[in-house]
């Protein structure tokens, strides 16, 4: 259409030029000057003319590309605007490792240590969608990790709603290590989720509703278990900072302490609350990271043991990183003091220090060498008192 409608003004162009040259020449076969001048203005009108033609032909093709791809796109017809409300992208992860364990037993293993696949897409404005599946070494099978449904704009309205399985805003475990925090494995819990929330001015808050899989004896399978959190995050001159903690109904649904308690985890007593800090401070290239978890109560013996009276599982992570250029490659060298208190039960160590160094080869591409010595729990609590480490070198995609 838009290539006849050019034709069209062109013709009627090419028209009022004709139009023009025939009277002025049809006086006399030789023009006078007066001719001559009038001849090069009529010329000149009918270019002009010719220009606006054009012009008018032009705006009105785009006019009617638009409305097409308009109502192609309300008909979901548009493979072009479809393709541009999707995200596809994942990671590859893997390992080299060697390792002693508390029982000093040496061991070393070549692993595909992870594969992550995400979907990410807005079929609707104030929709937003998120579906990612993982292997992980020592699965065979490929799980589905996350999957959401977001409701809601916070740049235009700070409230929203957010519904699916993934990790409740319980703890913030963001570490430059290979390996995860010991926070994380005590307190990251993944449950599927209704959350409300709102987010404005560097405030975020709100709260979670979940069943999560412990229960209390006798008390039935119900949606009867949330928390509340609450953070805020914003930059200062040359400092940026990350501050928040969270409140938890039952710790005992976190991956690594349902796992600890086994099948005491559907029959407790009653139910533990836990609690959760972190603080995230960046100046220019360094990074300082703290945060601590921990359960409000003691578990029964039965449930989770330590010592005469159960555990109070708790952990905290201390962490400093230094981001640097060297030879034109993206470095971030980290170091890391963690601990934990009465997770015997959970397989984590009672101390923990480690650091990694992390080269950007190339874009999409990382390497990382990472050395990790643990500390085991004293004879006199359940533990070995040995120590162990784990030394890794790990290449990383992502796309």
């Amino acid at each position: 259409m838009r290539n006849s409608m050019m034709r069209f003004g062109t013709a009627a162009a090419l028209g009022l030029v004709a139009a023009s040259v025939q009277p002025a020449m049809a006086e006399n076969g030789s023009p006078s000057n007066a001719q001559l001048l009038q001849l090069i203005q009529q010329q000149q009108k009918a270019i002009e003319g010719l220009k606006a033609a054009l012009s008018n032909a032009q705006k009105t093709s785009e006019q009617t590309a638009m409305k097409a791809e308009a109502a192609l796109v309300q008909k979901g017809e548009s493979e072009e605007v479809w393709w541009k409300r999707v995200n596809i992208g994942g990671a590859i992860e893997v390992e080299a490792t060697s390792t002693s364990n508390f029982a000093n037993t040496d061991a070393s293993d070549l692993a595909l240590a992870k594969v992550e696949l995400f979907f990410d897409a807005n079929p609707a404005k104030y929709v937003e969608t998120h579906v990612q599946l993982l292997f992980e070494d020592g699965n065979n099978n490929i799980t589905l990790d996350e999957a959401w449904v977001t409701l809601g704009d916070t740049e235009e309205f700070p409230a929203y709603l957010q519904a699916g399985f993934f990790a409740v805003p319980f703890g913030n475990f963001e570490t430059d290590m290979s390996a995860d925090p010991l926070t994380q494995s005590v307190a990251e819990t993944k449950e599927a989720v209704a959350l409300v929330g709102a987010e404005w001015g560097g405030f975020s808050a709100g709260g979670y509703i979940y069943n999560g899989d412990s229960q209390r004896s006798g008390n039935g399978n119900h949606i009867d278990q949330g928390g509340l959190f609450a953070g805020f995050s914003g930059e200062s001159e040359n400092v940026s900072y990350n501050i928040g903690g969270g409140l938890i109904s039952n710790i005992a649904d976190s991956d690594g302490v349902t796992s600890g308690a086994g099948a005491a985890a559907t029959a407790l007593d009653e139910y533990i609350y836990g609690a959760a800090v972190h603080g995230i401070f960046g100046f220019g290239p360094v990074t300082l990271r703290g945060e601590y978890v921990t359960a409000l109560d003691k578990f029964t013996n039965a449930e989770l043991p330590f010592g005469a009276d159960g555990a109070q599982p708790a952990a905290w992570h201390l962490e400093g990183a230094y981001a640097v250029d060297l030879m034109g490659k993206e470095t971030v060298f980290a170091v890391t003091v963690q601990g934990t208190e009465e997770a015997l039960a959970l397989g984590l160590p009672e101390y923990r220090y480690g650091g990694a160094v992390t080269v950007g080869v190339i874009d999409h591409v990382a390497v990382t060498a990472e050395y990790l010595h643990d500390e085991d729990y004293e004879v006199s609590n359940g533990g070995t008192g040995n120590s162990g480490h784990t030394a890794t070198l790990k290449l990383a995609v992502d796309f």
